[in-house]
């Protein structure tokens, strides 16, 4: 029928031109239909071939084809190297992205409804991203190596001070828990630290995340190490013992979007004596920059953030205004509410002053970064991760008038002061006014 088909179509094409209304016999060499058939079969050979290769290729070498002994082996590299060459980099995104395959073929493997794992919605205190969306943070090279560290630092830390078993909560954690499972692997694997000695309770308000997480602890023998995989939403749930340790990673750039500073403080009432969260501080700040030189020219011209010499020349085109905001334990317990509606808490924060500004750099953007201490001395930094992206706030309309005006537009010029309050409704975030 292929050929049939394909003859018709060859004679319509080739066969028959029109001049006149009158068709006219056109001089075409019939196709070697043989010739053709031979192609196809040897270049279906070739290509058969070449995925086969190429399948090859890509599959993990066989000491690690499994998920525990790759996420132990990841977790091995991250405490015993650094990230100092882009080099060294690449390796380790290689490395993260060959975990991420294997844990979602697990995943895949699970059977859970495509309603739970694309099911997105926003609840009282932020968006709560769906359980398919959360999969990709096991490949944030610096978010990885910055958490993975600091929690094997208090992990360690700890174990000396307590004399029961460490407890650790793990909220929001999502379905690949990307922040501990590794670790909890290279204990197992390397028996540094037995099960005895430590127990995870992971929270999730996601069910799809919850069974995706069961999958993945079942398959990486980590159940001695786990107390319990529970579905709640976090900012309520109470465990069953005092956390000594808390692990916490809910928020988009900008300190934004996500639960991250409601479930902080609803963890930080529940800590055990001495308790530490992880991260141990974020700091958030205020700055002014031409959007197209911070967002656009400087990565043109420097796409790497290694040993970058060009980075630090575009920061100096900043005006770095100073902190808003300072998150740890202390100062979530401390933080003043300025209003509190139905649906709204204003909190508190620190304000700057907009200084006079060189005349060819007046028209700038205020833009929200963070920096991150997860503990001791691991930083993740400006850009280093999706979540310490500087977010701009197009809003603010430094020493200029927009030409089409919107709803929320605050005009501000050189010598006010802004006040800043950080709004915990269902999408947090800063709010910035004029004093």
């Amino acid at each position: 029928m292929r050929e049939t088909a394909l003859k018709q179509n060859t004679k319509t094409s080739f066969g028959e031109s029109f001049s006149g209304g009158e068709p006219v016999q056109q001089c075409v060499t019939s196709p070697n239909w043989e010739a053709l058939q031979l192609d196809a079969m040897l270049q279906g050979q070739l290509t058969e071939t070449l995925r086969n290769r190429v399948s090859e290729i890509s599959k993990p070498s066989q000491s690690e084809t499994d998920v525990y002994t790759k996420a132990a082996s990841v977790a091995e590299w991250l405490l015993t190297n650094n990230i100092n060459s882009q080099a060294q980099k690449e390796l380790l995104d290689q490395k993260l992205n060959e975990l991420f395959l294997l844990k979602q073929n697990i995943y895949r493997e699970a059977g859970i409804p495509n309603a739970l794992t694309t099911r997105q919605f926003i609840n009282a205190s932020g968006l709560v991203m769906s359980p398919k969306d959360c999969m990709t943070t096991v490949r944030d090279t610096f978010r990885m190596f910055s958490f993975i560290r600091g929690m094997h630092e208090a992990v360690t830390e700890k174990l000396h001070c307590v004399e029961h078993k460490l407890q650790i909560a793990y909220p929001a954690c999502g379905p690949f828990a990307p922040l501990l499972l590794p670790l909890l692997c290279h204990y197992k694997k390397s028996g540094i630290v037995q099960p005895e000695k430590l127990s995870v309770t992971f929270v999730d308000i996601q069910p799809g995340a919850v069974q995706s997480l069961q999958a993945l602890v079942t398959n990486m023998g980590l159940e001695n190490y786990v107390a319990a995989i529970v579905c709640d939403d976090a900012t309520r749930y109470i465990p069953e013992n005092k956390p000594d340790l808390v692990l916490l990673e809910a928020m988009q750039h900008g300190f934004s979007r996500e639960a991250h500073f409601s479930i902080a403080r609803h963890y930080a009432g529940l800590l055990n004596t001495d308790g530490v969260m992880i991260p141990k501080n974020i700091s958030v700040g205020a700055m002014l920059n031409v959007a197209q030189r911070e967002y656009v020219d400087q990565w043109r011209e420097n796409p790497s953030l290694i040993n970058s010499d060009v980075r630090q020349e575009f920061i100096a085109e900043r005006t770095d205004l100073g902190e808003i905001f300072n998150l740890n334990i202390s100062t979530i317990l401390q933080t003043k509410t300025a209003d509190k509606q139905e649906e709204t808490e204003l909190l508190e924060c620190g304000e700057v002053l907009i200084p006079q500004l060189p005349h060819h750099n007046d028209e700038q953007v205020l833009m929200i970064y963070t920096r991150i201490n997860t503990y001791g001395e691991e930083w993740l930094d400006e850009y280093q991760s999706g979540i310490t992206h500087p977010l701009p706030d197009m809003q603010i309309c430094i020493n200029f008038v927009p030409k089409d005006p919107k709803p929320g537009d605050l005009l501000v010029n050189a010598g006010d002061t802004l006040k800043f309050y950080y709004c915990l409704n269902g999408l947090p975030g800063f709010l910035a006014i004029k004093k």
